[in-house]
């Protein structure tokens, strides 16, 4: 109800419908628009995707996502929500990027921003100011319009398209949003002959249509729908003419938290770092976790995060954030744009994260060069077939008359180390990528669908063990760990079983060496036994890091730490000791003939080219 200047007291805070805005050398066209949230709006043009397939442009907005950024905070400053573009908050205001569509059943397309990440949707707030700015003469979102629209406005984004409603009620503007549910699927079931169903033959196959909201629980499904009803599905009911007490009842709640995130989120309860006083009392150790809620790096990041602090003098509080998008690039990126140098801001690194960088990716804006580490912990793994395939020991791996089919994620992630540790052994092997996890990869060896895996020590429990005991599968070598000459050693984890170096003297009777020997090992210290890690930025004081690092040095000694720790480490230790930095420093250091090896490994053996 009544949306308008909520934040700033009028709808456009600057009073123009567009502004020019100064950042660094360039001049950039935004609408500074306050209705629902306060919004900086520019052009696809501005965002570099003009050119760009609507598909293509959550992950062609990744290397803009610094520069779009700071057009964000410049028109923070303009808008007068912050003094300075570095004090204006992550979160306010949001920005969306707008473009024309030529489809004649959407007006327009939109992608927002949130918290610096592309969002595949648009939250209510957002659609709210952007419903009036399509209203409003002269705004970007007016001029991208395919023509002028009335009451009800049609957005595609990412997700699918959504339609809002602007109407007048009890003399109050409203807006809203009917639904936002979409076609996922359509799918050809037969059904065979029932006792309760009437057919014309043994089986008739039946439409169904699945219509998702954003919300789980709103699934509906729609049995036996034709195209017609498939029409139906898309056009949006007139809304219900609700009360203007029941409205504002609704929006008196939101009103109410928007007022306490803007107090308690802003710089009154945020004051400068003081991390260099031995003490971290007061401050906030703020870790950025670049993956998604529930994964295995983030169950570790939270889990060391909230172990650590205890150990940290003055017991600094902890706030884990999720910055998940682009394969891990994207809160990674934003972090090493936006990171504070001041001891409390921590980036979380995985090897998801480290292999892009490895590769040179061109939407990687980040540089482990440039952030210095506080800890790193390792894991490792173990390379298992399936027995029907006809292995039965190493030397069944080369001179094969069929090749094995090894199942992966992605070679781009930590299926590379496995894919350079095939080449180096000269193993006879294809693969097929695109499994989700493996978890399906797994299953699918055991179905016969492929021969040749592997698994990491957390899983192989649940995943290896039991098919090895009765014989199915047999667990041929580990990846091993580098040890503190940068030398393969045997896995704690699995001291009777063969390294992947150790392999190759089986298979080869000599010693392996030359580029694919480094490459296997850079990518061993990346992936395994530097796995994951916390880090800061390259500026932070020496103090607060020496003090950090010491801190988790002594949580990795503490024995009631490692009880608790045990299942999520592995048996994998905490490495912040002194030496730390210079063995950390040797195991990231790449090089263009590493680097350049396993681009061709890709391109040649698998047909993969890196952007």
């Amino acid at each position: 109800m009544d949306p308008a200047g909520r934040t700033t007291g009028r709808l456009l805070p600057t009073a123009n419908p567009v502004d020019l805005l100064t950042v660094g050398t360039e001049k950039v066209e935004a609408t500074l628009l306050d209705a629902g949230a306060p919004l900086v709006i520019v052009t696809a043009d501005t965002a570099r995707l003009a050119a760009v397939s609507f598909t293509d442009w959550q992950v062609e907005v990744l290397p803009e996502l610094e520069r779009l950024d700071a057009v964000r905070r410049a028109g923070a400053v303009a808008m007068g929500l912050a003094d300075s573009p570095e004090t204006a908050e992550r979160a306010i205001p949001k920005l969306a990027v707008v473009g024309p569509d030529d489809d004649a059943d959407v007006d327009v397309q939109i992608m927002m921003l949130s918290m610096g990440n592309p969002h595949p949707a648009l939250a209510i707030t957002g659609s709210v100011g952007l419903t009036i700015a399509a209203a409003t003469p002269g705004t970007i979102v007016q001029r991208a319009l395919r023509m002028p629209v009335g009451e009800d406005l049609r957005i595609r984004t990412p997700a699918g398209t959504i339609s809002t409603w602007r109407r007048s009620i009890d003399g109050g503007d409203v807006v809203g949003s009917t639904r936002t549910a979409r076609v996922l699927a359509r799918a050809h079931l037969p059904l065979p002959h029932s006792s309760h169903t009437t057919v014309a033959a043994n089986h008739r196959e039946k439409e169904t249509i699945v219509v998702s909201s954003n919300r789980p629980e709103a699934e509906t499904l729609l049995p036996g729908a034709q195209s017609s009803e498939l029409a139906a599905v898309a056009q949006q009911a007139e809304p219900p003419q609700h009360s203007r007490r029941t409205v504002l009842t609704a929006v008196g709640l939101f009103a109410a938290l928007g007022v306490g995130s803007t107090i308690f989120g802003g710089r009154m309860l945020n004051p400068p770092a003081t991390t260099e006083d031995g003490d971290f009392a007061g401050e906030t150790l703020k870790l950025t976790i670049p993956l998604a809620e529930g994964g295995g790096t983030d169950t570790w990041a939270r889990f060391i995060g909230s172990e650590f602090v205890h150990f940290v003098p003055g017991v600094p509080g902890f706030a884990p954030t999720n910055e998940a998008g682009g394969e891990g690039i994207t809160g990674s990126n934003h972090f090493a744009a936006s990171a504070r140098e001041s001891g409390t801001d921590i980036l979380v690194s995985t090897a998801t994260t480290v292999v892009p960088w490895v590769l040179g990716r061109k939407a990687v804006k980040y540089s482990f060069e440039r952030l210095t580490p506080i800890l790193v912990n390792g894991t490792g793994g173990v390379i298992y077939a399936r027995k029907a395939a006809g292995v039965n020991s190493v030397s069944d791996l080369v001179n094969r008359k069929k090749p094995l089919v090894f199942g992966g994620i992605t070679a781009t992630g930590l299926d590379l180390t496995t894919l350079v540790a095939f080449d180096l052994l000269g193993a006879d092997t294809t693969a097929t990528f695109g499994f989700e996890g493996r978890g399906p990869v797994n299953l699918a060896l055991q179905r016969g669908e492929i021969d040749i895996d592997y698994t990491t020590t957390s899983s192989y429990a649940s995943a290896v063990e039991g098919i090895e005991k009765e014989g199915k599968a047999v667990v041929l070598m580990s990846f091993g760990q580098l040890d503190s000459n940068g030398k393969v050693a045997r896995d704690p984890n699995f001291p009777d079983v063969p390294t992947v170096v150790e392999v190759y003297r089986q298979i080869h009777g000599e010693d392996p060496s030359g580029e694919k020997l480094e490459a296997y090992k850079t990518l061993l210290g990346l992936t395994y036994t530097y796995q994951k890690g916390l880090w800061a930025p390259a500026g932070t004081p020496a103090k607060a890091v020496d003090l950090l690092r010491a801190s988790a040095h002594k949580m990795a000694a503490d024995n009631d730490f490692n009880e608790r720790a045990d299942k999520i480490l592995g048996g994998y230790p905490i490495a912040a000791d002194e030496q730390l930095a210079s063995r950390v420093a040797a195991a990231y250091t790449v090089t263009d003939s590493t680097k350049q090896y396993v681009l061709r490994l890709l391109h040649d053996t698998y047909g993969i080219a890196v952007d």
